[in-house]
């Protein structure tokens, strides 16, 4: 059994995607230096935080999963880290269960946090990927109130100080590590080294030329995302397939690269989640947690004059987003539709210089007279 398993609960957007890509692409490394990182696949470790809350989608799978992620760690005599950052949504009971299922193993809970100021709009913009309809200011009323409890985008995921309560019953205070996201400005590979603070790794180990990390919608596009989301219809409302098409492929793949403008709260909201970021930051003080980074993180300077506000922007600049994504995809289908073509040919045994060339008319036999 590993000596001691890493279990990362989240939160989510807090460079959860960013951490789990560099540890999955350097394995290898990782196992030489006494970590084990299990799993087929990293989807396995998503699907475990289905099984862990007892959701009924496909919950033979959801199972294997977290079967397979166990048996892994009982074959394995060092540390192991187990991540995903929907573990946070499991309430105390499934909380409980999941740390008894790594006995006899030393479970140490690891939370990445960030400020609710810079937080939310990236959790706004995940949310809308996701075929969620609200705008920013509704999402941030709703995410506080009881509407969002069941949820992963909302409060129930967020909350600080909740979701350590429910995860940390019975767990020794040292053994809660708390990683805050550094600010803006700070260098880029600080939150690795903060990470690897807490699993006892060298932080220069690593290839961090495999890091992806999940960018953010500049405010045009993320409001043009929001016109085109109402009108999702068919097959682009089932979940695996909104998660390709309009979150991975219009989202990330068209929109993130023309960049845009950093967009925040409106300055009501972003006062209110300032006070709660400090009443979070106050509450991680008071607990008596492994702190990696500095809870000054946690309160965030108000007033910069560099933020776009989404209901600033104009009907012009989604058009010359819209145009900009059009050419886009145009090329897209080209290019996808020549490769099809391409391999139509080839199942046919052809070339493309025969494919293209008129064909010969067979001749008609002679008829005699």
């Amino acid at each position: 059994m590993a000596d001691r398993v890493f279990l990362h609960i989240g939160a989510p957007k807090t460079g959860t995607t960013f951490l789990q890509t560099v540890m999955w692409k350097n394995r290898p490394v990782l196992k030489r230096a006494g970590l084990l990182y299990p799993g087929r696949q990293r989807f396995d470790h998503f699907l475990a935080t289905r099984h862990v809350r007892r959701l009924e989608q496909d919950p033979g799978r959801s199972a294997d999963a977290w079967n397979r992620l166990l048996e892994a760690v009982r074959g394995w005599p060092d540390d192991a880290v187990i991540t995903h950052e929907f573990f946070c949504a499991a309430d105390e009971d499934q909380a409980a269960w999941a740390i008894q299922q790594l006995a006899p193993a030393e479970v140490h809970l690891v939370l990445t946090v960030r400020d609710y100021v810079r937080q939310f709009p990236a959790v706004w913009q995940e949310a809308l990927k996701m075929g969620a309809g609200q705008s920013l200011d509704d999402f941030v009323r709703d995410a506080v109130g009881p509407r969002s409890r069941k949820g992963p985008w909302g409060w129930l995921t967020q909350d600080i100080p909740a979701i350590v309560e429910r995860w940390g019953k019975g767990l020794d205070p040292a053994s809660i590590h708390i990683v805050t996201v550094p600010p803006p400005g700070a260098p880029r590979h600080l939150l690795w080294q903060r990470w690897c603070q807490v699993l006892g790794l060298d932080p220069d180990t690593v290839d961090m030329d495999v890091a992806v990390e999940n960018e953010s919608l500049g405010a045009e596009q993320a409001a043009l995302l929001h016109r085109v989301q109402p009108h999702l219809s068919g097959p682009l409302l089932e979940g695996n397939v909104a998660h390709r098409w309009f979150r991975q492929y219009l989202g990330h793949e068209v929109l993130v690269p023309q960049g845009g403008s950093r967009f925040g709260l409106h300055p009501d909201h972003a006062t209110s989640m300032a006070d709660l970021s400090r009443q979070a930051a106050q509450a991680l003080a008071n607990g008596g947690y492994s702190i990696s980074g500095d809870l000054g993180d946690l309160v965030p300077q108000l007033g910069g004059t560099d933020v776009a506000l989404l209901e600033d922007v104009t009907e012009a600049q989604m058009l010359d987003v819209a145009v900009r994504a059009i050419e886009q995809m145009v090329r897209d289908v080209r290019s996808v539709t020549m490769e099809r073509d391409e391999l139509r040919r080839l199942a046919k045994n052809e070339t493309p210089e025969a494919a293209g060339a008129p064909k010969k008319r067979p001749k008609r036999p002679s008829r005699r007279r």
